[in-house]
């Protein structure tokens, strides 16, 4: 929960505070800054609450984030249905899984529970760069983290590992789809 501090210093800024999040929709197209402040808040997630195949959607691009009024429109677009990347399955327990793209399963990964590149606090990050998974680069330079703000929601950064350093390139979230 912030301060009353920190949300007079948020208005003071120009700046909407989030503090509660009803729908990963409604976090397309949110400032890359307002995504980082709502991740920070969250809990590590939990694949099992995620459920099996969430939803992925992309939220943000972070290199915009200067010019981000601008091209927000552009991402509402890739963000639409037609994007080719349609989220994650978690299998052995949530231990691995595969990124859902234009219905194939691809890009393995090792998820498990480790401090954040952002804070150091605890998350949980999808790693790309295991060599049995054979990912290509840049693939296997990716790392994603996962914190959840509500229920059934997962939100975090698409990190690049480049000399030696991890950068923030997207943000990203995860809503489960429960079978109708």
């Amino acid at each position: 929960m912030n301060t009353q501090s920190e949300q007079n210093a948020g208005a003071a800024a120009g700046r909407r505070l989030i503090t509660q999040v009803s729908s990963l929709d409604s976090l397309i197209g949110a400032h890359p800054d307002a995504l980082r402040q709502i991740y920070r808040s969250g809990k590590p997630a939990d694949p099992a609450e995620l459920g099996d195949a969430p939803r992925g959607r992309l939220l943000s691009l972070q290199p915009t984030a200067g010019v981000h009024l601008a091209v927000r429109p552009l991402i509402r677009a890739l963000a639409s249905d037609w994007m080719p990347w349609k989220g994650n399955e978690f299998d052995h327990g949530g231990n691995s899984g595969t990124n859902l793209v234009l219905g194939s399963k691809v890009c393995r990964f090792k998820a498990q529970l480790v401090p954040s590149e952002l804070d150091g606090e605890p998350t949980l990050a999808l790693s790309y760069g295991e060599r049995a998974f054979g990912n290509p680069w840049p693939v296997s330079a990716l790392k994603d983290e996962l914190r959840t703000p509500s229920p059934g929601l997962a939100i975090g950064p698409v990190l690049l590992k480049w000399h030696e350093r991890w950068h923030v390139v997207l943000w990203f979230g995860l809503t489960r789809v429960d079978p109708q």
